[in-house]
């Protein structure tokens, strides 16, 4: 019986003391982040901007801004493309603002669907390489905004006639009909198509979108050129891509009042074991049909099956 006791003490000390070794070796501590902040980011204040990548391409990049009112969203985005040490913390790795240094915004005015911008006289501090992408990134960072259509770009506060380098007149009111990122492919200077198709870009294995405004003299309808140019194998910009199958085919599509239908054969998909078409496929051309068209959203079907939509 006393053995049986030692025995039994013997167990329980021996227990203890692995416990305590056990604790000593791998201490318990309710802190699991090693004193790291974990940064949540409130998806309701991720606003569009248009800043210019490595390439020089002006890139649709996300920003936050905790801004409520209209008049200051815009304020702040226009803040964000200006070169200003003081935002720069703010801005994605791998961009860059567009908008000369030491410019101001010196009023801002809504009126309907419009905004009236009028800058200090820094604006015209642009590149002549850089002129055109100035006013594309100024005018697609403003209509990024659901409730603003047309721009008026002032300087002084007089309207901007035209670009310094350039002989040639900006309409009073812009809009996206402008272009971004344009490319030519013409023959004469007539009869001229805008279509604008949005690209993948990447840096540092992230990957973001570029549109590219490309201009020719076909009478091909926009659908069938967006669909083409996603999918050919070579693009006429080497440094951006397109996650579209060269196999997949637009079997036909149709446009309605407020949206347009596509019918894909199945090489649409993700790959033959997944029957999913890829967020970049879907945002590329979503997002390409939706510049292009006035409509409100993007059906995608396979073989009559409707697959998803897509809205804006």
């Amino acid at each position: 019986m006393l053995k049986k006791m030692g025995i039994r003490k013997f167990a329980v000390t021996t227990s203890a003391l692995l416990v305590v070794l056990l604790i000593y070796l791998f201490p318990l501590s309710t802190d699991v982040t090693n004193d790291k902040k974990i940064e949540y980011v409130d998806e309701s204040a991720l606003e569009t901007i248009y800043l210019l990548d490595q390439n020089n391409y002006v890139s649709e990049v996300e920003a936050i801004i905790e801004e409520k009112d209209l008049e200051n969203i815009l304020r702040k985005k226009l803040e964000l493309i200006t070169i200003n040490n003081e935002t720069k913390d703010e801005i994605k790795d791998g961009f860059k603002p567009i908008i000369p240094k030491n410019t101001k915004i010196l009023n801002i005015k809504i009126e309907n669907d419009t905004c009236t911008v009028d800058f200090s006289k820094e604006l015209l501090n642009i590149s002549k390489l850089l002129e055109e992408k100035l006013i594309s990134s100024i005018i697609y960072t403003l209509t990024s905004e659901k409730e603003i259509n047309k721009v008026i770009i002032k300087v002084e506060g007089k309207n901007l006639e035209r670009l310094p380098n350039s002989n040639t007149l900006l309409p009073n009111i812009l809009d996206r009909t402008y272009g971004i990122n344009k490319n030519y492919d013409i023959n004469n200077l007539y009869d001229l198509t805008k279509t604008t198709i949005y690209y993948i870009g990447e840096y540092d294995g992230s990957t973001y979108y570029v549109p590219v405004t490309k201009i020719n003299n076909t009478n091909e309808e926009k659908i069938n050129i967006i669909v083409n140019e996603l999918k050919s194998s070579v693009l006429y910009q080497s440094n951006l891509s397109s996650y579209l199958s060269s196999n997949a085919e637009l079997k036909k599509y149709e446009i309605l009042e407020d949206a347009v239908s596509l019918t894909f054969n199945d090489k649409i998909f993700e790959s033959i074991y997944n029957e999913n078409i890829l967020e970049e496929v879907v945002y590329t051309i979503g997002m390409s049909i939706l510049e292009n068209y006035d409509v409100e959203k993007v059906m995608f079907y396979v073989d009559d099956k409707e697959i998803l939509t897509f809205k804006q």
